[in-house]
Protein backbone atom coordinates (compact mmCIF):
# COMPACT_ATOMS: atom_id res chain seq x y z
CA UNK A 1 0.00 0.00 0.00
CA UNK A 2 1.01 3.10 -0.70
CA UNK A 3 1.10 6.61 1.10
CA UNK A 4 1.51 9.57 0.00
CA UNK A 5 3.86 12.41 1.46
CA UNK A 6 0.91 14.48 2.85
CA UNK A 7 -1.11 11.68 3.90
CA UNK A 8 1.52 11.69 7.25
CA UNK A 9 0.33 15.13 7.80
CA UNK A 10 -3.67 13.79 7.79
CA UNK A 11 -2.82 11.00 9.57
CA UNK A 12 -0.94 13.30 12.19
CA UNK A 13 -3.96 15.06 12.38
CA UNK A 14 -6.31 12.60 13.03
CA UNK A 15 -3.85 11.42 16.34
CA UNK A 16 -4.14 14.62 17.66
CA UNK A 17 -7.24 15.20 17.84
CA UNK A 18 -7.74 12.01 19.55
CA UNK A 19 -5.23 13.19 21.84
CA UNK A 20 -6.98 16.23 22.43
CA UNK A 21 -10.22 14.97 22.79
CA UNK A 22 -11.50 17.00 25.53
CA UNK A 23 -10.16 20.03 24.28
CA UNK A 24 -12.35 19.19 21.33
CA UNK A 25 -15.58 18.58 23.35
CA UNK A 26 -15.14 22.01 24.87
CA UNK A 27 -14.86 23.81 21.74
CA UNK A 28 -17.32 21.80 20.41
CA UNK A 29 -15.89 20.48 17.82
CA UNK A 30 -15.73 16.60 18.43
CA UNK A 31 -16.81 16.28 15.06
CA UNK A 32 -13.41 16.63 13.22
CA UNK A 33 -12.81 13.38 14.87
CA UNK A 34 -15.15 11.17 12.35
CA UNK A 35 -14.50 13.52 10.00
CA UNK A 36 -10.61 12.92 9.55
CA UNK A 37 -11.49 9.05 9.58
CA UNK A 38 -13.07 9.78 6.20
CA UNK A 39 -10.77 11.89 5.02
CA UNK A 40 -8.00 9.31 5.78
CA UNK A 41 -10.06 6.43 4.56
CA UNK A 42 -10.53 8.14 1.57
CA UNK A 43 -6.97 9.51 0.71
CA UNK A 44 -5.48 6.20 1.30
CA UNK A 45 -8.19 4.25 -1.10
CA UNK A 46 -7.40 7.13 -3.54
CA UNK A 47 -4.20 6.73 -3.63
CA UNK A 48 -4.37 2.79 -3.71
CA UNK A 49 -7.43 2.76 -6.45
CA UNK A 50 -5.70 0.41 -8.74
CA UNK A 51 -5.38 -2.17 -5.69
CA UNK A 52 -9.35 -1.76 -5.31
CA UNK A 53 -9.87 -2.73 -8.71
CA UNK A 54 -10.93 0.82 -10.04
CA UNK A 55 -10.40 2.65 -13.03
CA UNK A 56 -10.31 5.65 -11.16
CA UNK A 57 -10.46 7.30 -8.00
CA UNK A 58 -12.88 10.12 -9.02
CA UNK A 59 -15.72 7.74 -7.83
CA UNK A 60 -14.11 7.25 -4.44
CA UNK A 61 -13.78 11.25 -3.94
CA UNK A 62 -17.29 11.68 -5.08
CA UNK A 63 -18.43 9.40 -2.02
CA UNK A 64 -16.23 11.49 0.33
CA UNK A 65 -18.40 14.59 -0.59
CA UNK A 66 -21.81 12.72 0.47
CA UNK A 67 -20.11 11.45 3.68
CA UNK A 68 -18.04 14.65 4.15
CA UNK A 69 -20.23 17.56 3.38
CA UNK A 70 -22.68 17.40 6.43
CA UNK A 71 -19.73 17.21 9.09
CA UNK A 72 -18.06 20.28 7.33
CA UNK A 73 -21.45 21.91 7.73
CA UNK A 74 -22.02 21.30 11.14
CA UNK A 75 -18.75 22.72 12.42
CA UNK A 76 -19.32 25.38 10.26
CA UNK A 77 -22.39 26.10 12.19
CA UNK A 78 -20.59 25.76 15.63
CA UNK A 79 -17.97 28.30 14.73
CA UNK A 80 -20.62 30.95 13.39
CA UNK A 81 -21.75 31.12 17.07
CA UNK A 82 -25.78 31.39 15.08
CA UNK A 83 -28.38 32.45 17.40
CA UNK A 84 -32.17 32.64 16.67
CA UNK A 85 -33.26 32.77 12.88
CA UNK A 86 -29.47 32.66 11.63
CA UNK A 87 -29.89 29.01 13.02
CA UNK A 88 -33.05 28.24 10.86
CA UNK A 89 -31.78 29.67 7.38
CA UNK A 90 -28.19 28.53 8.18
CA UNK A 91 -29.57 24.90 7.95
CA UNK A 92 -31.96 25.63 5.40
CA UNK A 93 -28.89 26.63 3.08
CA UNK A 94 -27.20 23.66 4.13
CA UNK A 95 -29.86 21.27 3.56
CA UNK A 96 -30.73 22.85 0.40
CA UNK A 97 -27.17 22.57 -0.81
CA UNK A 98 -26.91 18.72 0.38
CA UNK A 99 -29.82 17.70 -1.54
CA UNK A 100 -28.08 19.40 -4.61
CA UNK A 101 -24.95 17.08 -4.26
CA UNK A 102 -26.93 13.90 -3.80
CA UNK A 103 -29.00 14.82 -7.09
CA UNK A 104 -25.75 15.81 -8.98
CA UNK A 105 -24.33 12.54 -7.75
CA UNK A 106 -27.31 10.63 -8.78
CA UNK A 107 -28.93 12.25 -11.89
CA UNK A 108 -26.84 15.31 -13.54
CA UNK A 109 -22.47 14.18 -13.55
CA UNK A 110 -23.22 10.45 -12.28
CA UNK A 111 -20.65 8.26 -9.98
CA UNK A 112 -17.98 8.34 -12.41
CA UNK A 113 -16.87 11.44 -13.45
CA UNK A 114 -15.55 13.67 -10.39
CA UNK A 115 -18.34 15.87 -9.29
CA UNK A 116 -16.89 19.42 -10.21
CA UNK A 117 -20.34 21.04 -9.87
CA UNK A 118 -20.99 19.85 -6.34
CA UNK A 119 -16.97 20.67 -5.36
CA UNK A 120 -17.65 24.28 -6.50
CA UNK A 121 -20.81 24.58 -4.79
CA UNK A 122 -19.52 22.91 -1.49
CA UNK A 123 -16.50 25.19 -1.62
CA UNK A 124 -18.15 28.23 -2.27
CA UNK A 125 -20.30 27.42 0.78
CA UNK A 126 -17.42 26.79 2.98
CA UNK A 127 -15.39 30.46 2.20
CA UNK A 128 -18.54 32.14 2.91
CA UNK A 129 -18.85 30.54 6.57
CA UNK A 130 -14.99 30.65 7.14
CA UNK A 131 -15.37 34.41 5.83
CA UNK A 132 -18.66 34.87 8.36
CA UNK A 133 -16.73 33.00 10.87
CA UNK A 134 -13.70 35.08 10.79
CA UNK A 135 -15.81 38.24 10.58
CA UNK A 136 -17.42 37.24 13.96
CA UNK A 137 -14.65 36.79 15.74
CA UNK A 138 -13.13 40.25 15.06
CA UNK A 139 -16.54 41.69 16.77
CA UNK A 140 -16.41 39.55 19.71
CA UNK A 141 -16.54 42.14 22.59
CA UNK A 142 -12.88 40.66 24.00
CA UNK A 143 -10.65 43.47 24.18
CA UNK A 144 -7.75 41.34 25.00
CA UNK A 145 -8.74 38.40 21.71
CA UNK A 146 -5.52 37.21 20.54
CA UNK A 147 -6.03 35.28 17.03
CA UNK A 148 -2.76 33.82 17.94
CA UNK A 149 -4.29 31.03 20.54
CA UNK A 150 -7.94 30.98 19.11
CA UNK A 151 -8.66 27.73 17.43
CA UNK A 152 -11.09 29.25 15.36
CA UNK A 153 -9.05 31.76 13.41
CA UNK A 154 -6.92 28.88 12.49
CA UNK A 155 -9.89 26.33 11.45
CA UNK A 156 -11.54 28.93 9.15
CA UNK A 157 -8.24 30.68 8.56
CA UNK A 158 -6.98 27.12 6.43
CA UNK A 159 -10.66 26.39 5.23
CA UNK A 160 -10.63 30.07 3.36
CA UNK A 161 -7.26 29.36 2.05
CA UNK A 162 -8.01 25.50 0.90
CA UNK A 163 -11.68 26.95 -0.62
CA UNK A 164 -9.86 29.99 -2.51
CA UNK A 165 -7.08 27.94 -4.33
CA UNK A 166 -8.97 24.39 -4.42
CA UNK A 167 -12.04 26.22 -6.29
CA UNK A 168 -9.66 27.41 -9.16
CA UNK A 169 -7.44 23.96 -9.39
CA UNK A 170 -9.72 21.57 -9.07
CA UNK A 171 -13.17 23.74 -10.56
CA UNK A 172 -11.34 24.29 -13.85
CA UNK A 173 -10.17 20.33 -13.75
CA UNK A 174 -12.31 19.16 -16.86
CA UNK A 175 -10.61 22.57 -18.75
CA UNK A 176 -7.28 21.00 -17.57
CA UNK A 177 -7.34 18.06 -18.22
CA UNK A 178 -8.81 19.15 -22.21
CA UNK A 179 -5.96 21.41 -22.52
CA UNK A 180 -3.19 19.11 -20.86
CA UNK A 181 -2.09 22.37 -18.70
CA UNK A 182 0.68 20.65 -16.87
CA UNK A 183 4.26 22.22 -14.64
CA UNK A 184 7.37 19.74 -15.47
CA UNK A 185 4.74 17.02 -16.57
CA UNK A 186 2.73 17.39 -13.74
CA UNK A 187 -1.50 18.39 -13.80
CA UNK A 188 -1.67 21.42 -12.01
CA UNK A 189 -4.06 19.90 -9.33
CA UNK A 190 -1.32 17.43 -9.02
CA UNK A 191 1.27 20.01 -8.37
CA UNK A 192 -0.76 22.10 -6.07
CA UNK A 193 -3.20 19.99 -4.13
CA UNK A 194 -0.53 17.95 -1.74
CA UNK A 195 0.87 21.10 -0.35
CA UNK A 196 -2.29 22.42 0.33
CA UNK A 197 -3.68 19.30 1.56
CA UNK A 198 -0.83 19.91 4.26
CA UNK A 199 -0.98 22.96 5.16
CA UNK A 200 -4.57 22.77 6.04
CA UNK A 201 -4.34 19.73 7.99
CA UNK A 202 -1.34 21.10 9.72
CA UNK A 203 -3.15 23.64 10.41
CA UNK A 204 -6.27 22.06 12.32
CA UNK A 205 -3.75 20.31 13.97
CA UNK A 206 -2.21 23.44 16.07
CA UNK A 207 -5.94 24.69 16.71
CA UNK A 208 -6.48 21.26 18.57
CA UNK A 209 -3.59 21.80 20.49
CA UNK A 210 -4.93 25.28 21.47
CA UNK A 211 -8.28 23.47 22.54
CA UNK A 212 -6.88 21.41 24.81
CA UNK A 213 -4.85 24.46 25.97
CA UNK A 214 -7.75 26.44 26.57
CA UNK A 215 -9.57 23.50 28.46
CA UNK A 216 -6.44 23.14 31.20
CA UNK A 217 -6.73 27.04 31.42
Amino acid sequence: MHIAWFEYFQIACLLTALYCYRGLRACSLLAFIPLLFIVNITELSGINYRMLGLQSNYSIYNLFLLASTPFYFYIAGKMLFLTGRETIVFHTVCVLCLILVFVNFFFIQGQSPFNTYSFVLIEIMMIVFSGLSLVRLTLLDQRELNFIREPFFWINTVNLLFGLIALVVLGLQEYILTNHIEINNKRLYNLILPSLNAIVYAGYSYAFILCRKQKTR
